[in-house]
């Protein structure tokens, strides 16, 4: 009788242990079908887990980070200087637009956690991974941003 229930209790336990479907799954297997280096797999789990835990998806991070909080920047100058100022002021426009976007990039990245380091390899993994396979979604979601 012992043994029958430690069995249940242990079958309990496996099942209770079985993973949860994770929102950037569909990713994790795409790079791993891409043949992706297993310590560079490892190290994009851990930023993958990190933008699970902010319930976002790592096409929804990479479109903010570097589409939405560049046009934020932009918009902020142009209200701030005027719409002649980010047109004709090449040298001064380029210094201010250098300081919002990494100061919007560095808050970004805090809020997950994203060292500089993760940030790097997030956008090599998409440049030389994802992005012949996601760019037309990507590409899409640009046209609804000049909107």
């Amino acid at each position: 009788m012992r043994i029958f229930f430690l069995l249940i209790i242990f079958s309990i336990s496996l099942f209770s242990c079985k993973k949860e479907p994770q929102l950037n799954d569909g990713i994790h297997d795409d790079l791993v079908e891409m043949g992706v280096a297993k310590d560079s797999l490892q190290k994009m789990d851990i930023i993958l887990e990190k933008m699970n835990k902010k319930n976002t998806t790592f096409l929804d991070y990479y479109f903010h980070h570097y589409y939405v909080l560049d046009k934020e920047a932009h918009d902020e100058i142009k209200k701030l200087k005027g719409e002649e100022f980010v047109y004709d002021a090449n040298e001064e426009y380029q210094r201010i637009f250098t300081k919002t976007i990494t100061q919007k990039s560095d808050e970004y990245l805090k809020s997950f956690g994203i060292s500089d380091e993760e940030k790097h390899l997030a956008l090599e993994i998409y440049i030389l991974r994802l992005k012949k396979k996601y760019g037309p979604t990507i590409d899409g979601r640009l046209q609804s941003l000049d909107k």
